[in-house]
């Protein structure tokens, strides 16, 4: 055993300082999650994106992008889709198409256009990767572009709903997995929350209802995040004991994020939302929430 052995117990800090997103978000994340565990994060000022980022071609896309907030929830009304969510296909497909830096490329190999990161584990002092602020440098650079011209990403819990948002979206867009995207990072993320039955939700609690994953999923972003998901997730509890004091997940986080009983900020259909008529679930009915 040489001397650094014997020298003693490794020291382990915990970052309290982020240098991706800015100071709404790291607020939310504090209340939500991390001061579970002693930390209150901090972060840069408020940095909305530039109206030259986004051509918004319908009032649901223009109260997305037009807020000042860096999180905003597109909650729609369904309770049938599992793995697969074609009404979250289409939500997304026209908050990307909004990003005025989208390019139409397809992509060569049918994947990700580009590479996300590695995937280091989920532990508590894991720094920015998961439930830990980042410090000192940042991480590393996944996509970086200026905030008039801002890099986009798509995080979904199911790697079906990622074959199908493949198959939709621009070729430089990367739809992935929350584990690909630990690491990573984009200008603008959207997180689709994908199911939309109360019970298959239920039986995937250690996956959809995890408050750990939910935090990486919405925290990959340097300028907005933008949930997409069923209002139904927000009645679904966890049946662990030991997550039963903290009830829905999602529904805390949206608490967290909107306060209590807020009004929505547009509220009309999934054709009106996209400003497409025909859209699938055309008639399905959307709203848009900012703080």
């Amino acid at each position: 055993m040489n001397e650094d052995c014997r020298a003693g117990p490794i020291t382990i800090e915990q970052l309290t300082e982020s240098y991706r997103f800015d100071e709404n978000l790291a607020s939310l994340l504090t209340r939500f999650q991390y001061q579970a565990d002693g930390i209150t994060l901090t972060a840069a000022e408020p940095r909305p994106l530039p109206p030259a980022a986004y051509e918004a071609s319908s009032p649901g896309l223009e109260a997305v992008f037009g807020s000042d907030e860096s999180l905003v929830f597109v909650c729609y009304d369904d309770r049938g889709h599992q793995m697969v969510n074609p009404i979250e296909a289409t939500l997304t497909r026209a908050i990307v198409g909004a990003v005025s830096s989208v390019s139409t490329a397809p992509r060569t190999d049918g994947g990700p256009a580009a590479a996300v990161g590695d995937d280091p584990a989920v532990t508590a002092t894991n720094a920015d990767n998961s439930r830990s602020p980042t410090s000192g440098g940042g991480p590393p650079d996944m996509g970086s572009a200026s905030p008039s011209n801002p890099s986009l990403g798509v995080v979904t819990p199911h790697n079906a709903q990622r074959g199908a948002l493949e198959r939709t979206l621009p070729g430089s867009v990367t739809p992935n997995t929350v584990e690909k995207y630990q690491g990573g990072e984009r200008d603008v993320i959207a997180v689709c929350g994908t199911v939309s039955d109360p019970e298959f939700a239920r039986s995937e609690e250690k996956f959809i209802l995890n408050p750990n994953r939910l935090l990486v999923a919405i925290s990959r972003s340097r300028l907005l995040t933008v949930v997409v998901c069923s209002e139904a997730l927000f009645e679904v509890a966890p049946r662990s004991r030991d997550n039963l004091s903290n009830g829905p997940v999602w529904a805390r986080l949206f608490t967290e994020a909107m306060g209590e009983s807020p009004d929505p900020t547009w509220t009309g259909s999934v054709a009106e939302f996209t400003g497409r008529i025909g859209t699938e679930h055309s008639d399905t009915s959307a709203r848009v929430y900012t703080r």
